[in-house]
């Protein structure tokens, strides 16, 4: 009988130390795998600003603001959600989430094609259809749709002419087989004028895709989402199950931009999903330079004519606004109901970013709070 239990307490010790060396090996692969799919951490702790500073910032907030706000300056963090992600039902807004970031979205489709003239497979003065074979705007060159200087018109105000089926999304695949096709009569001859237009970026997704071999969306993904740690980033139609619940929808006062519209699958120029502290985290990638190099963000910030009398000129995916405290590299954004501000100041290692989903929270004085922003140093 000895011997029996004996034999019994030995078979169980070797299926413990079976099984926990298979959970060991599981646990290893778990970890690769992870480490495989992995996004940028931000580890570092960062200090708050004082309350008068504080008290200040919120006071350019109307009573009734309902959005994401957060700033940061020289290692010290705000960050606020104020009021309702729904107006209806009272819903209270929360800092993880995500808005539509309409043409704030420009900004990363150009740091994509930044990534890619780094990497030697793109030359911003050379003509699109080196690249593009069928492209139908032979003098137009990669510089002159990053900084608007095409002299394209806007595909949004007339491909509904012949988009019928408004059930589903128009693709990139589809602008530019619309483009080929009609060949819209351009607005100037290229390098004329500044003249702001998504068709550019539309087409810089198109070029974007054609050039890396890989999906435009996924090129973000690997080539900036995770090395800048934007976990909670995706465009229209790659929405991640795990963060549906957190998902905005755009408003106009109470009514509610929902169903399908068919420009939303147009990506590049819009169409970008993301929250405030992921933008954060784009900005403090864009200023390590861990996304692209030192020379390049500057070229980025470089203007492409000289600034109007407002202070305003364009970089490459980045408005430029040059005041006493400095130039701002900025963009802003409106669609379906969404309103977005994401505002740097690289050399400085400062920004601060403004999301909202609804008409009455847009009034806010941005370049005010800008110059706020620099003055003090609380």
């Amino acid at each position: 009988m000895g011997v029996i239990k004996h034999s019994i307490y030995c078979i169980f010790i070797l299926f413990f130390i079976v099984s926990a060396c298979n959970n060991g090996v599981k646990k290893k692969q778990l970890i690769k795998n992870q480490d495989k799919d992995s996004f940028y951490v931000e580890k570092r702790k960062f200090k708050s600003f004082d309350k008068r500073f504080i008290d200040s910032l919120e006071s350019f907030f109307e009573p009734g603001f309902s959005g994401t706000v957060l700033v940061y300056k020289k290692g010290k963090l705000y960050k606020r959600a104020f009021g309702y992600r729904d107006l209806g039902r009272k819903d209270s807004m929360c800092m993880d989430d995500i808005f539509q970031l309409a043409s704030v979205s420009k900004t990363v489709t150009a740091t994509a094609i930044m990534i890619l003239k780094e990497k030697g497979r793109i030359g911003l003065d050379v003509p699109v259809i080196q690249y593009l074979n069928d492209f139908p705007y032979p003098k137009v060159t990669v510089r002159q749709l990053l900084n608007h200087r095409s002299g394209l018109a806007n595909y949004i105000y007339y491909t509904d002419t012949f988009w019928k089926d408004t059930s589903k999304h128009m693709d990139n695949g589809a602008f530019y087989d619309f483009m080929i096709k009609h060949k819209p009569t351009p607005y100037l001859d290229p390098d004329v004028s500044f003249s702001y237009c998504n068709t550019n970026y539309a087409f810089l997704a198109v070029l974007i895709e054609k050039v890396s071999g890989m999906k435009f969306t996924k090129f973000v993904e690997e080539h900036i989402f995770k090395p800048a740690g934007m976990r909670n980033s995706f465009y229209k139609g790659y929405k991640p199950a795990r963060i549906k619940s957190r998902v905005l929808t755009g408003r106009y006062d109470r009514y509610e931009y929902t169903g399908t519209y068919y420009l939303d699958g147009v990506l590049g120029d819009k169409s970008l999903y993301s929250s405030a502290e992921d933008l954060w985290m784009f900005h403090l990638a864009l200023s390590e330079g861990r996304l692209v190099n030192k020379k390049s963000l500057a070229e980025m910030e470089r203007p492409s004519y000289d600034y109007n009398v407002y202070g305003g000129s364009y970089g490459l995916g980045f408005r430029l606004m040059n005041t006493p405290n400095g130039q701002w590299t900025y963009h802003n954004g409106w669609w379906r109901g969404f309103w977005t501000s994401f505002w740097n100041k690289f050399d400085q290692r400062s920004c601060f970013i403004i999301l909202t989903n609804n008409k009455h929270s847009s009034h806010v004085n941005k370049l005010s709070f800008a110059n706020y922003i620099l003055r003090n140093n609380k």
